[in-house]
């Protein structure tokens, strides 16, 4: 990939106090480079301008001189309608800034459908077998279920993952899956529902020093729906159904 023409000297004020010396400034020369990278460059979805800077410290420059630079550069600014610090400024002093971690700032990049959050997705881990069976069922429901929810994924493609790989994959997918069912009026007359959330690890674009794991994709059904067709295991085989239909969307091969 190619840098853009556009290459940007800067000169930028630290507020910081060299070893030995109380409440000094210091100068620097900050050398800004801007590359587009990701699909479809320079107009695609995908791609982004990362930001990359070297700089070097100024030494033996009369403050006083620089001092003045800086107002009459604030001045010039202000009398154009414009702001003294550019709105693009690079805030390469605030170490932990998102933008100087990654050399873009995230904030800009552009919402996604959520649909996105399975693309390249490499497996996931999941466990029906503790499910609590519904009246009328044998206590092998659960189990049962595990092994026809393991082969539909299988199927697709979608490596099942093991508590142990999961913990060493990058996002740490695990496709959490809950049943209920409520009796209404004894076992012959209840009614039940499905909900199922797939976690990944995320970071917070404003501090990418949290790291939470949270639900990116959700699923549910109940009994009363008209979309459901079928009996209790049908309605929780469905989330397989319908995790397998968004994969696909993003990860065509």
């Amino acid at each position: 990939m190619s840098w853009i023409s556009k290459i940007l000297p800067i000169i930028c004020l630290l507020a910081a106090s060299p070893v030995g010396s109380e409440g000094s400034d210091r100068f620097w020369i900050l050398w800004e480079k801007q590359e587009m990278v990701g699909a479809n460059c320079p107009d695609g979805q995908q791609c982004i301008l990362k930001r990359n800077y070297a700089s070097r410290l100024v030494d033996g420059i009369n403050l006083q001189k620089m001092y003045r630079l800086f107002g009459l550069m604030d001045g010039a600014a202000l009398a154009t309608g414009r702001l003294a610090e550019h709105p693009q400024a690079p805030r390469i002093c605030q170490h932990n800034d998102p933008e100087v971690q990654l050399g873009f700032n995230p904030e800009r990049l552009p919402m996604v459908e959520k649909i996105e959050v399975l693309r390249g997705l490499t497996g996931v881990n999941f466990d029906l077998r503790n499910l609590t069976p519904p009246p009328g069922h044998s206590s092998d429901f659960g189990r049962k279920l595990h092994t026809q929810f393991v082969a539909k994924l299988e199927d697709a493609g979608i490596k099942v993952l093991t508590k142990q790989e999961v913990a060493h994959t990058p996002g740490q997918p695990v496709l959490n899956i809950y049943f209920s069912h409520n009796d209404l009026n004894g076992a012959c007359d209840y009614e039940y529902n499905v909900f199922a959330s797939l976690s990944q690890t995320v970071l917070l674009t404003r501090d990418l020093r949290v790291k939470i794991s949270a639900g990116v994709w959700s699923y549910s059904m109940g009994s009363t729906s008209d979309k459901h067709r079928g009996s209790e295991a049908d309605i929780i085989l469905g989330v397989a159904d319908s995790f397998i239909t968004d994969y696909r969307l993003v990860n065509r091969h």
